[in-house]
């Protein structure tokens, strides 16, 4: 059972100057029993015609244990459309630290767009 669902944004990064940014990230936090954090890489396209973005999730957790995951690709969204880019569950004991970062870059590699949470007991 879903005891909370916290939805984080931060906003969308551009380059100074670059004009407003052609698309918003986002992460969607999801508790789950047993101490478990579910965490989705969501993003929506802010333009009117299709593009082609590259992404990152990066998780990592620290305390009595430390792991880190990463996963990252390549989506096509359509105008304004919005999609989850990865998912990823990390276990958290009470006294265990976390960082979560979500960065979305254009076809130029330039970055576009970003979200991030960090918990730290």
């Amino acid at each position: 059972m879903i005891r909370s669902l916290l939805i984080l944004l931060l906003g969308a990064a551009s380059a100074p100057g670059a004009g407003p940014a052609p698309c918003e990230a986002h992460l969607v936090l999801t508790h789950q029993p047993q101490q478990l954090l579910v965490a989705s890489g969501m993003c929506r396209s802010l333009v009117g015609q299709p593009a082609r973005y590259q992404y990152q999730l990066v998780a990592e957790r620290w305390g009595r244990n430390r792991s880190r995951s990463s996963q990252g690709g390549t989506i096509e969204l359509g105008a304004h459309q919005e999609a989850q880019l990865a998912q990823t569950t990390v276990s958290l004991g009470p006294t265990d630290h976390y960082r979560l970062r979500l960065r979305v870059y254009d076809a130029a590699g330039q970055l576009v767009a970003q979200d991030s949470v960090r918990q730290d007991p």
